[in-house]
């Protein structure tokens, strides 16, 4: 039965559609086909029609009454951005519907999600994002609503500016109104020395220490770092003794930086405002972060405190881990010399006390503090100076004099060698292959011991059986020089080596240490394939003693080596030093004939600037358990890495909450316990 105002709505209807005579009537089938904002009523295009309500819709169907039907949803805004340069940075999203006549509307309701909270949280009912404020990058927006969904890309991008201690509140302004240098640029400029132009770093490395040269006190200097979505500016002031012409770029702003566009170039410049005013732009260089994190600790040798530090391979922290090695009964000398790490980071092999002395080997998982450390194989069993663990560590191959030999790996027992047995004669650095199945090591080699000789070749030993091996060969002859220090890649396919004028780093003539001119190298398994690794060496004979890591990760091979080239300055360096420090080189994984596969390098930060360092050998770790620190979300068994107020730790994923009733949902497992189901898009106890 129809309602006195549905008469009256029809009465007045009747009274229009009697006026304006002589004026055309479209027809229609619903008001999408009118013109002017006509609405459709009784197949006729009609102006200045009321509203109806529901009971009009019920009570009196008409063909342009029937429901509209949602035919697509977007996410507005589209292709959102967001400059995050203070915190609490947010966007608010809204849903927009389209309907089947044409039409949009607001969706009045839709769950709101993100691929990944790596860049931030969204709330499920409003599609408010908020920033962490920490990361950037893209991440993925959706909503579901009225059956339908939508995705945009959301892009995140960080601003920092960083003001040094010491540098004036305004120096950004000081920048923005100087006079730009035109004259004797290169002369005047901060000259860029660290990081290396072109040099790839794994995304989890400690933050670089940017260094440069040229300046007096009174200048202020800007460090700006430049990648697709992250911009950061340092304001620093030359205060006269002590400015060391470096920034050891913020933690924060450098995991924002490796995590954002890994393998995309990051700019990097310093400019200077000199103390009279003129502002000399610096020259650019790039660098970038791999699509790859690399975790365990470097082994290293502290040659001038005969002591083994140990060192995240991110860089993360370094420690002596065995301030008190034992000491020799004789005289209570504490020397660890040359020494070998198992890959699973579980043990350590080391010469103890002496060129040619005694031995021991250690558990690394034990606390090795204490006075004396304790050990597996105590010195005073078995006399080597270099060995390598078996992949299962029950064995190891080792050098003595100029014979390798079989060593038990729990008891030090030197064990029979079957087959052909290894070589006894011009031999040293062996190294077992990650697979097992091969022995490399300096073979032919013309000197007394396995220290000192000017000749030898790469030698390969086949491992036939279990204790058992065949006749030594050569796969790469040295040809008058030295193939020394041999390290596996972890497919066991790829060797690296040592190719050089000397076994040593630097010569020992009688009192005086000569330095030795020293390259890298690497061959294919069989031999038949050698790379001169040009990047790596750039061209100067001063690198040494490689290890690869035991991670292939992002297409890359890594490769830690000793160099005495320069790092950085000489203040915050060492730079003019000659000295012996780490670094790390990353390997193309797949390489090709006549294609040089290195990159350039980075320093392994957290060394001993001060220190002679050597001998870094690299071993697996687990990934990092929630509470530990951490320096990418990469590092973590949970996949989170955040600041929550004492530096970065590993966090629980971040847990969604449930809807409450009447809040958005997608399914019902959406909905809080007792808030019901899932109901057109509501968590609802209704129906």
């Amino acid at each position: 039965m129809r309602s006195l105002r549905s008469f009256a709505w029809i009465a007045s209807l009747s009274l229009f559609a009697c006026s304006g005579a002589g004026t055309p009537v479209e027809t229609c089938e619903t008001s999408a086909d009118c013109s002017g904002g006509a609405t459709c009523v009784d197949g006729r295009c009609r102006t200045g029609m009321p509203p109806r309500d529901a009971g009009d819709l019920v009570d009196a169907p008409r063909p342009d009454a029937r429901p509209r039907t949602p035919v697509g949803l977007a996410i507005v805004p589209s292709m959102p951005r967001l400059i995050v340069d203070a915190p609490d940075a947010s966007l608010a999203f809204s849903a927009e519907v389209a309907y089947d006549d044409g039409s949009t509307a607001p969706a009045s309701t839709g769950f709101w999600s993100l691929a990944s909270t790596r860049l931030g949280s969204i709330d499920s009912t409003t599609g408010l994002f908020r920033a962490n404020g920490d990361a950037a990058g893209t991440v993925e927006v959706q909503v579901d609503a009225l059956g339908l969904r939508a995705t945009e890309t959301l892009t995140v991008e960080l601003r920092r500016v960083v003001i040094v201690e010491g540098a004036p509140a305004d120096a950004a302004a000081r920048f923005d109104g100087a006079t730009v240098a035109t004259a004797d640029l290169p002369a005047r400029e901060a000259n860029l020395l660290y990081p290396l132009e072109g040099a790839v770093f794994p995304q989890n490395v400690f933050p670089a220490d940017v260094q440069w040269e040229r300046g007096v006190e009174g200048d202020l200097f800007r460090v700006r770092l430049t990648s697709p979505v992250v911009s950061v500016t340092a304001y620093l002031a030359h205060g006269g003794a002590g400015f060391r012409y470096d920034w050891l770029v913020r933690s924060d702003v450098w995991r924002a930086l490796a995590e954002a566009t890994p393998e995309t170039a990051i700019t990097l410049q310093v400019d200077r405002l000199e103390a009279g005013g003129e502002l000399v732009p610096g020259t650019p260089r790039n660098f970038r972060f791999a699509d790859a994190s690399i975790r365990g600790s470097i082994y290293y040798w502290d040659l001038s405190n005969g002591r083994i530090q140990r060192i995240a391979g991110d860089g993360s922290g370094r420690e002596s881990f065995m301030p008190n090695p034992p000491a020799r009964p004789s005289d209570g000398r504490r020397c660890v010399a040359c020494h070998t790490v198992s890959r699973d980071g579980t043990r350590m092999a080391a010469e103890l006390w002496d060129g040619g002395d005694y031995g021991a080997i250690f558990d690394l998982t034990a606390d090795l503090s204490g006075d004396p450390a304790p050990t597996i194989v105590p010195g005073g069993v078995q006399r080597f100076l270099t060995a390598s663990f078996s992949p299962d560590n029950t064995r190891l191959v080792a050098n003595n004099g100029v014979e390798l030999f079989l060593m038990d790996g729990n008891s030090g027992a030197r064990l029979p060698a079957g087959g052909a047995g290894l070589p006894s004669t011009g031999s040293a650095h062996p190294t077992w292959s990650p697979d097992g199945t091969q022995i490399a090591y300096a073979a032919n080699h013309d000197g007394t011991w396995g220290v000192d000789f000017r000749r030898s070749d790469l030698g390969i030993v086949d491992v036939t059986a279990p204790d058992t091996f065949a006749a030594p060969r050569v796969i790469f002859p040295g040809g008058g020089r030295v193939v020394a220090r041999p390290t596996w890649a972890p497919s066991s396919t790829l060797l690296a080596f040592q190719y050089s004028d000397h076994s040593r780093i630097r010569e020992d003539l009688g009192g005086s240490s000569v330095p030795r001119a020293g390259g890298l190298r690497m061959v294919s398994r069989d031999g038949a394939t050698v790379w001169n690794l040009e990047t790596l060496n750039a061209g100067v004979e001063n690198n040494y003693d490689p290890t690869f890591s035991p991670f292939d990760e992002g297409g890359y091979l890594w490769l830690a080596f000793v160099s005495t080239r320069d790092y950085g300055n000489g203040a915050a360096g060492t730079r003019g030093t000659g000295r012996r420090q780490l670094w790390v080189a990353a390997i193309r994984n797949a390489p090709t004939a006549g294609a040089d596969p290195s990159l350039v390098p980075y320093w392994l930060p957290q060394q001993s600037l001060t220190e002679e360092n050597m001998a870094a050998y690299w071993t697996e770790e687990p990934c990092r358990a929630v509470g530990r620190t951490c320096a990418t979300s990469a590092d973590c068994c949970s996949g989170f890495c955040r600041d929550t107020g004492a530096g970065p730790v590993c966090v629980p994923p971040d847990d969604v909450e449930c809807s409450e009733m009447g809040e958005a949902c997608r399914t019902s497992d959406d909905c809080c316990e007792g808030a019901g189901d899932c109901l057109g898009g509501v968590c609802s106890t209704l129906g």
